[in-house]
């Protein structure tokens, strides 16, 4: 049962148990946990991350239990089953033989979602749009607004889950249990626009601010090992080609430009966007 709006003081809360880009994370009773996002975070954006991981999880999408918001102060939250596990990232630190494995569980549990269907999720299309009159966007003009909308439009229909976040670190491994978390992008549409945002993601996104040279360098390897083998058993499950996920490639960068908006990222990305509009979508 949903627990909405629960009240909380920060005091009662304790320490973090640990500090991400948008929120702060705190143990509470019940093995489970409280996502508390930073006061400037949208309450609509957090209502949809509760939808999209109840949905999630109704669908067989996710093992992530949600139990509604909660708030401290000024501050909104989420309320979720504690997960005691790690992410795939991090298995290799236990057994660097997992380095090997990671790609085939990426692909084998985003082709998983990608099997389930469901009309409850906005459709990717027009979040899209959405994206293209927001701020981020505002440096295409009108008509290169309409060539871009154009473009997605005439882009292939679905109603598969796609969850537009995925990457090794949304993957928690608990026992023999893998359960994928972060449903706050989550929409219905095409899997080839859900395989080309992770491929934007090993590709294009910053690492963690503040991370040091030599492990930049050393993580972008592995990343680009990873994105190989994982491209490779995904298109062999399901049959996609690199045109299909190309196709999307335009989408994914206004998608992250659009909704996450990260400084670093910010120059490269428009001017990618503004190139690929000019070639009509087209990589």
């Amino acid at each position: 049962m949903n627990q909405q709006n629960k009240e909380y003081s920060i005091t009662s809360l304790g320490k973090p148990l640990a500090i991400g880009r948008s929120a702060d994370l705190f143990v509470l009773p019940e093995n489970r946990i409280l996502k508390l996002f930073f006061p400037e975070a949208k309450e609509s954006e957090i209502d949809l991350e509760v939808t999209n991981t109840i949905e999630a999880n109704k669908q067989g999408a996710s093992m992530m239990r949600c139990y509604g918001k909660a708030k401290v102060g000024n501050r909104f939250g989420i309320i979720f089953d504690r997960l005691d596990g790690i992410s795939l990232t991090k298995l290799p630190d236990k057994n660097p033989l997992e380095l090997f494995r990671i790609a085939g569980k990426l692909a084998k549990l985003h082709y998983g979602i990608h099997s389930l269907k469901s009309d409850k999720f906005q459709d990717i299309k027009e979040i899209l749009n959405h994206c293209l009159e927001s701020a981020p966007l505002s440096f295409l003009n009108a008509s290169e607004k309409v060539k871009a909308k154009t473009y997605i439009a005439n882009l292939p229909n679905g109603n598969s889950i796609l969850h537009l976040d995925f990457h090794p670190e949304n993957v928690i491994v608990e026992g023999k249990n893998e359960i994928i978390i972060d449903w706050m992008t989550a929409a219905k549409g095409s899997p080839a626009a859900d395989v080309a945002f992770t491929y934007l993601l090993f590709t294009d996104a910053e690492l963690w601010p503040g991370t040091p040279k030599l492990k930049i360098i050393f993580y972008t390897i592995i990343r680009k090992f990873i994105l190989s083998g994982y491209l490779k058993e995904y298109k062999s499950l399901s049959g996609i080609t690199d045109s299909q996920i190309a196709a999307w490639r335009l989408p994914a960068l206004v998608l992250r430009l659009g909704l996450w908006n990260i400084e670093s990222e910010r120059e490269r990305l428009k001017a990618q966007i503004t190139h690929l509009v000019e070639k009509g979508g087209k990589v």
